[in-house]
């Protein structure tokens, strides 16, 4: 099952508004040829700004436009839902976890 919720632009303005929770979360580039949103990586954190903050500065994957997310305060749920999320979409910036 892919991300619920909106999409949200990977700028500094808009993480600087995310809320420090645990969540689930995915790093998208956008295609407006063809409207669609690509999944370039899979992660999970205790604190989404602090994590976001850190992928703007230095990202895992070049190229993201955008991301999802999902809050989970548990650290095993956020675990079990990365795993899940990184079967469906297999986006490249996941190579150690993809083995």
């Amino acid at each position: 099952m892919p991300f619920g919720g909106s999409a949200y632009t990977f700028s500094k303005q808009v993480i600087d508004t995310v809320n420090e929770v645990g969540a689930v979360y995915g790093l998208f580039r956008y295609s407006s040829q063809n409207l669609t949103f690509y999944c370039l990586y899979v992660g999970q954190t205790d604190n989404l700004r602090r994590r976001l903050q850190e992928h703007l500065n230095n990202p895992p994957v070049a190229g993201s436009t955008h991301f999802f997310a999902e809050v989970y305060n548990i650290s095993l749920q956020r675990s079990a839902r990365e795993r899940v999320l990184i079967a469906e979409f297999q986006p490249v910036g996941n190579t150690l976890l993809r083995r």
